[in-house]
């Protein structure tokens, strides 16, 4: 049985009725097989390709059956019926467009075009005629009955939409592709069953090999289930919203508690800071005049010896004058800048300047603290204050 047959036996037994789309399609099918093939099938297999109606009345028991156990496979059912047969996808409303030829074979507009495309550039290459631009109409044959087409671009954008194929597609998206659950254990097997014991839904193979009732399992439908056990969901449900709600509650109230202790550490911060501050003010004001003190100090004396280095640095550079003219006069042999150069020298190394190398002997800044008072001080710090709980 071909996969189109297997997808109308899904349609059947899924939603109980065949859209008129997928019957329009298949007789048109049918239809072109057996106007290619009349030569040769000499009527056989009509019973097989004649307009299917839906109807299950004349079929033997045998085949209702296998209706009934047959499982869709989604997938090959868009194989067959959704997607070009050419590039292999999915027929849309826009670039892949499906086109009915006149031999009633449906491709995406996008390959016919490109079929039409190649061969003209193929009739183009073989002469001059169409230097200037493709020839106006083409010959491309069907790829599945090979008829031949004579046909423009115009001609192939105004082929006719296969409505068929686009009310199947808006068909099987309003359906929904993924509302079926299959076992994972016994491939493509809807899990129509649950299995009260184990908890889990079950499928036809579950229940006569690993859920069989003579084991203790209770098998029911899903349905059943459904029936049985939403009151008891429902309860459950209704209890978990009631604990819900008690939280919800709880934790406004923890929430408020939050806010009152983060306002009671704010105040306290704020009294301690005050006392703290105030007391730190003192310090500073104390620290400020003990640096103040050491600091004139030390600036006076910092500037004695600030004028020590001045007057050595006047004369290091007297003596680097002195020193520079008369080795000039020395390199240059000149007897007379040698004698006076040399008689300033002498006279420069003669002016002693007094600079005492010890001018900080004896010079001391201390601080000085009664360690009485700074044990005093201490302790009443450390006494400063307390903080009192009260639960």
């Amino acid at each position: 049985m071909s996969a189109r047959r297997r997808c109308l036996d899904w349609f059947m037994d899924r939603h109980g009725v065949v859209p008129q789309a997928v019957l329009d399609l298949v007789a048109r099918e049918d239809l072109a097989a057996r106007e290619n093939d009349r030569s040769a099938s000499n009527g056989e297999g009509e019973d097989t390709r004649g307009t299917y109606t839906g109807s299950t009345s004349n079929l033997s028991d045998i085949e209702k059956q296998r209706r009934r156990n047959l499982i869709f496979d989604e997938e090959r059912f868009e194989e067959t019926f959704l997607k070009c047969l050419i590039c292999r996808e999915v027929y849309n409303d826009s670039d892949k467009l499906p086109k009915m030829l006149h031999c009633h074979h449906t491709f995406c507009m996008d390959c016919l075009y490109q079929m039409y495309r190649v061969e003209g550039e193929f009739r183009q290459s073989l002469t001059g005629v169409f230097r200037h631009g493709m020839p106006m109409t083409v010959k491309i044959q069907c790829p599945t009955c090979r008829e031949g087409i004579i046909i423009s671009e115009s001609e192939l954008r105004r082929l006719p939409n296969d409505h068929t194929i686009m009310e199947l597609l808006c068909f099987v998206n309003q359906t929904g592709k993924n509302e079926v659950q299959y076992c994972t254990k016994h491939q493509m097997q809807p899990l129509n069953f649950f299995c009260e014991p184990c908890i889990m839904p079950v499928c036809c193979d579950c229940t006569v090999i690993d859920h069989k009732e003579s084991k203790g399992h209770i098998v029911v439908n899903v349905d059943e289930a459904m029936k049985k056990y939403t009151p008891i969901v429902e309860q459950t449900l209704t209890d978990i919203r009631q604990e819900k709600s008690n939280i919800v509650d709880k934790r406004a109230a923890l929430e408020a508690a939050q806010d009152d202790l983060d306002r009671i550490q704010k105040d306290l911060t704020r009294q301690v800071r005050s006392v703290f501050d105030s007391i730190r003010e003192i310090l500073d004001e104390r620290e400020k005049e003990l640096y103040d003190a050491s600091e004139a100090e030390i600036e006076r004396k910092r500037e004695v010896l600030e004028g020590h280095i001045k007057t050595l640095g006047e004369r290091d550079a007297m003596l680097n004058t002195e020193f520079n003219e008369l080795q000039k006069a020395k390199d240059d042999k000149d007897i007379s800048l040698i004698f006076t150069g040399h008689k300033s020298a002498r006279e420069a190394l003669a002016k002693k300047v007094y600079v005492p190398t010890n001018s900080t002997k004896g010079f001391s800044v201390t601080f000085q603290f009664s360690s009485r008072a700074d044990s005093v001080i201490k302790q009443n710090v450390a006494n400063l204050g307390d903080i009192i709980f009260q639960s």
